[in-house]
Parts: C-alpha cells; sequence; structure tokens
C-alpha cells in the first residue's frame, strides 16, 4: 500500500486560514435573506422565453464577443460597446479585475463592513488587503484612506454604492476626492442603483481610473449570473486578457437579450421594491425595539438588539433574513430583503409578536 499523501502542504497560504463566503443553508418559506427582487418578471413574457431559447444551439459554443447584450446594454447606458465586459456575475468581473490591476504595489483598499467578495477574492490571490473603517454616518472615512493611499499607495479600491450591508450611498464629494488622490483604480459597485437612481456613470468619462459594475441579480434575475463592467475600453483591453473564453452561457446571454428588450417590465418592478421599502421601512420603525437604517437599496437594515434570537424566533415562522457577522458594530443588526406585499406583512406580523415575546 502506498504511503497516505499529505496534500495539506501544498494548499496556497493565501487559501489556507480563509473562511469561504457562506449562503444559509436553512430552508425557509419565505427567504428575504438574499437581496433578491421577489419578482419572477420572465414569468410575464413566457411566450418570448420559449421562442428564443428554442434558437440556442446546444451543441454549439456561446458568442464569445457578446455583441448583441453589449449594443443591447450600450443602448441603454450610453457607454460604448468597446467600454462594455461581461462576467459570471459581478464576482468573477471583481477576481478579473484585481488580476489585472494589482501590479504595483499588490494591495487592495476597500471600507468596512461593505461585500464581503472584495475581501476574499483579494485575499484568494495573494493582495494584501487593507480595510478602513466606515465613519459613524457609515460614509466613506477619507481622510482615514487617504493616509492609507500615502502610506501604500493602493492599486485598487473597492467603493458598493449604495453598500452592502449598511444600504446607504457614499457622499459623491468624497468618492470624487479619493479618485482625485490616486492613480489607482476606483472601482464603484452599483449593484443596488436602481433602487435609488442617482448613478456615478458619468465619472468613467472625466477619470480614466474608474469603473463602474452592475448586476442583474438584484432586478430579478440572480439565476443568470450576469454582471457588467463599464470603463475606458483601454481598461477593458486588459481585464479582457484574464476571461475566460466563453464566460457567459448561451441561455443568459438570449435571456439577458430579451430582458432588455422589455425592460419597462423590470423598471415597474423596481418601483414596486420601492414603494414597499417605504412602507416597511415605516411599519419596522414602529415595532418596540427595532431601529431601522435609512435604504437606499432593495433591503433594510435592522438593529434589533438580540440578533441572535430575534433571527432564530424568524426562522420558527418560515421567514429567513441574513444575521451579520464580521464586525462588531452590527452584531445586532439583521439585513432583511424587501419582499412581496404579502411577505413583508407576515414579516410585520412577525416581528411585532418577537417584540412582545
Amino acid at each position: 500500500m502506498p504511503d497516505k499523501k499529505n496534500t495539506e502542504e501544498r494548499i496556497s497560504k493565501s487559501i489556507r486560514d480563509l473562511k469561504p463566503y457562506s449562503v444559509p443553508e436553512i430552508q425557509c418559506r419565505i427567504r428575504l435573506d438574499g437581496n433578491e427582487s421577489p419578482y419572477n418578471l420572465l414569468n410575464t413574457i413566457s411566450d418570448e422565453i420559449y421562442e428564443s431559447v428554442s434558437r440556442i444551439e446546444l451543441n454549439r459554443y456561446p458568442d464569445s464577443t457578446t455583441r448583441e447584450l453589449r449594443e443591447k446594454i450600450s443602448s441603454q447606458t450610453g457607454v460604448p460597446t468597446g467600454g462594455i465586459l461581461l462576467g459570471n456575475g459581478s464576482d468573477e468581473l471583481i477576481q478579473m479585475i484585481i488580476e489585472c490591476y494589482t501590479g504595483k504595489s499588490g494591495c487592495i483598499l476597500m471600507p468596512k463592513p461593505t461585500f464581503s467578495m472584495y475581501r476574499i477574492s483579494g485575499m484568494v490571490l495573494g493582495k494584501e488587503v487593507s480595510e478602513v473603517d466606515l465613519d459613524e454616518s457609515f460614509d466613506l472615512d477619507t481622510e482615514a484612506i487617504k493616509e492609507v493611499i500615502s502610506e501604500k499607495d493602493p492599486d485598487l479600491f473597492f467603493f458598493a454604492t449604495p453598500n452592502n450591508p449598511t444600504s446607504n450611498r457614499f457622499s459623491r464629494g468624497r468618492i470624487v476626492e479619493i479618485i482625485e488622490s490616486t492613480s489607482g483604480i476606483v472601482v464603484l459597485d452599483e449593484a443596488y442603483f436602481d433602487y435609488q437612481g442617482d448613478t456615478l456613470l458619468p465619472l468613467i468619462e472625466t477619470y480614466e481610473n474608474v469603473v463602474v459594475l452592475r448586476t442583474m441579480s438584484k432586478i430579478g434575475f440572480a439565476s443568470l449570473r450576469l454582471g457588467i463592467m463599464l470603463c475606458k475600453e483601454c481598461i477593458i483591453h486588459q481585464v479582457n486578457k484574464a476571461r475566460l473564453p466563453y464566460n457567459i452561457n448561451s441561455l443568459s446571454l438570449v435571456l439577458a437579450s430579451l430582458v432588455y428588450e422589455k425592460y419597462d417590465i423590470v423598471q415597474e418592478k423596481i418601483e414596486l421594491v420601492k414603494q414597499e421599502r417605504e412602507r416597511l421601512s415605516i411599519a419596522l420603525a414602529g415595532i418596540n425595539g427595532i431601529s431601522v437604517y435609512p435604504s437606499d437599496a432593495n433591503f433594510l437594515l435592522l438593529d434589533v438588539g438580540d440578533s441572535q434570537r430575534v433571527f432564530d424566533e424568524l426562522v420558527k415562522r418560515d421567514i429567513l433574513v441574513r444575521k451579520l457577522h464580521g464586525t462588531q458594530r452590527l452584531e445586532n443588526c439583521l439585513r432583511i430583503t424587501v419582499g412581496t406585499p404579502n411577505e413583508n406583512d407576515e414579516l410585520i406580523e412577525a416581528l411585532s409578536d418577537i417584540s412582545l415575546s
């Protein structure tokens, strides 16, 4: 018998002690944990879907150029097709950007708390990750960030605005101040911009070092796994070198193209979520023991006191939300996706009961 092989010693140092991104495996009837849209919009255009999907040649590779879809995105955003790159979710784009634009200092800067995949992707790729705490209003601390710029000269900056999990936009003036303080690439992740309407996209025309990310995951199409990168063509040219061949499958390409033809339907549902966000925020703020932070996204951040108890009680009532980890400032907080009116009514009733127990 051969000796047992020791593979542990061959694990990369950057991976060894890293915790992977995790999604709760708890099954509940009402899922308000993933910041997804509560509406399955493709049900409203099922005939067009069937006709479009029936044309897919399953024995052929997808269109590697993704030209047709990029042209439709270009028509909506005004960004030339050469300044658009698609990824298998924004996660893939984040990883490709890190691979391509960490060649000087190898340092990546991001605020804390924020979307965890910035940190995880940086650590996986063996980069130095610098996290700067948000200020008391959950806005960017420009002075602390500029100190890191002076000390470490980060190659890359990731700012999600609106930010996950704090749900607020960062001040435009502070973002511009940071952009003008560095030659590093500043990535502005607008995953939730549809729910607040104010975009930083024009900054890609003014500044050479700005990238804007968007996604279809938050507006009703999380299963398509489609992220969108918008910036100067010279940046796209470099990042495209790290893109794996045929990274967007044919089904996602076809369905996403159809979505952009029917975008008025998407916009209607976005407005419904915004209306429900306001109603839900007011209702929850009226419950004893709950504080609701202002939201520019499709979710609410709640301070509920004993977050573990409230989380467990909601699960007993078949409602799943997100319990936050990793930062002391949010230890009493839950993140709750805005659901359908009926789902939100059940949540309000459940939290009212829990507050009395």
